[in-house]
C-alpha cells in the first residue's frame, strides 16, 4: 500500500468499524504504509494526521457520538505515534 488515500481511507474505515485496540492497528497501517510510500506522500499522511488530530481534540461533540468520536481520536493517535517512530500510548 504506497497510495496516500488508501491508506487514509483504512484509517477511516478502522475508526468507523474496527474493533480491539484502535491505536495497535492504526500503527501497523501507517507503518506498512511508510515502508512502501514515497516521502512526499508519507509527508502528506503525516501531516494529515496532525492536522486531523488537532481539529479533533477541539471539536465539541454531541454526546451521543463521544465514543466513534474517542475511537476515532485513539486511531490518530496511534497512526501519529507511528509516523513518529513512537510507541502509542494507551
Amino acid at each position: 500500500m504506497a497510495n496516500y488515500q488508501d491508506c487514509w481511507d483504512r484509517l477511516t474505515e478502522l475508526g468507523e468499524t474496527g474493533s480491539g485496540d484502535p491505536r495497535e492497528a492504526a500503527g501497523k497501517i501507517v507503518r506498512d504504509f511508510k515502508a512502501h510510500a514515497s516521502g512526499a506522500n508519507f509527508q502528506r499522511i503525516e501531516q494529515r494526521l496532525e492536522d486531523a488530530l488537532l481539529v479533533g481534540r477541539n471539536t465539541a461533540i454531541a454526546p451521543v457520538y463521544v465514543a466513534q468520536h474517542n475511537r476515532w481520536l485513539a486511531v490518530l493517535e496511534g497512526a501519529r505515534a507511528a509516523a513518529r517512530g513512537e510507541a502509542a500510548l494507551a
